[in-house]
């Protein structure tokens, strides 16, 4: 599944949205060593997204066919996403503030859908639910790895915070649709090659059910924080140009 947002409080939102979070102040060679791990991290993973983004974008815009996006971005695609393991650590040590369960359902979907369907049944790459979810993962890791390590460094961009709590009202039911449909693709390739395998396809989609309002209605909540955030500050402002 997409990757959902875990946010700060309101204001927090709205002002980085406006100038970018304050520097971290580092009170020890632990952190500073655990912020630029972070930072390369973010880095590195945002470079393997974009090449995954550019290179679907381009094969489509040249071949204006979504058959074969696969064959470009294959390679690349099965190494960013399976160091996305990484993540699930980072959440463990508490390097980060996601919840270490949430992100393990996510890293694991992700998984699942490049090693335990792409990977196992290399005939569904053709079809067009795999373009659709490049699209969708690779613009929405760029936002998120870029948003992160930019948040690192004080430094976030408006649209880029306006963009993280906004694009995934279209990318995120894009990539579940996409996903579903990669796994019903392949469900006749998994039943020839394991009955019990096939069942447990099953039983993946059905997790999709539960999973899939929770975590999108978690991420509207999110965005409705980082709104009423945006509307406090402009009142503030206001406030205190009146008093001006």
């Amino acid at each position: 599944m997409p990757q959902a947002v875990y946010a700060k409080s309101p204001e927090q939102l709205a002002a980085a949205a406006k100038s970018g979070s304050k520097p971290r102040e580092f009170s020890s060679a632990s952190q500073l060593i655990i912020f630029f791990y972070l930072l390369g991290y973010n880095n590195v993973s945002f470079i393997g997204w974009f090449w995954v983004m550019y290179a679907t974008f381009f094969r489509i815009a040249v071949t204006k066919d979504v058959s074969d996006v696969h064959e470009v971005v294959w390679p690349a695609l099965i190494l960013v996403q399976s160091s996305a393991f990484i993540e699930i650590l980072n959440s463990a040590f508490r390097f980060v503030r996601a919840p270490v369960t949430t992100t393990a359902m996510q890293v694991a979907s992700r998984l699942f859908l490049v090693w335990g369907v792409n990977y196992l049944f290399p005939e569904v790459r053709s079809h067009w639910s795999f373009s659709t979810m490049m699209i969708a993962w690779s613009v929405t890791e760029c936002i998120r790895y870029s948003y992160y390590s930019l948040n690192l460094i004080g430094h976030v961009p408006r649209f880029l915070t306006w963009a993280r709590y906004n694009f995934f009202l279209v990318l995120y039911p894009l990539g579940v649709a996409s996903e579903l449909t990669m796994i019903y693709v392949a469900l006749p390739y998994a039943k020839e090659w394991r009955m019990p395998y096939y069942a447990g396809m099953f039983i993946v989609i059905l997790s999709y059910l539960p999973g899939f309002p929770v975590l999108f209605i978690h991420m509207l909540t999110q965005r409705k924080k980082y709104m009423k955030g945006t509307y406090l500050v402009a009142e503030k402002k206001k406030g205190v140009q009146k008093k001006d």
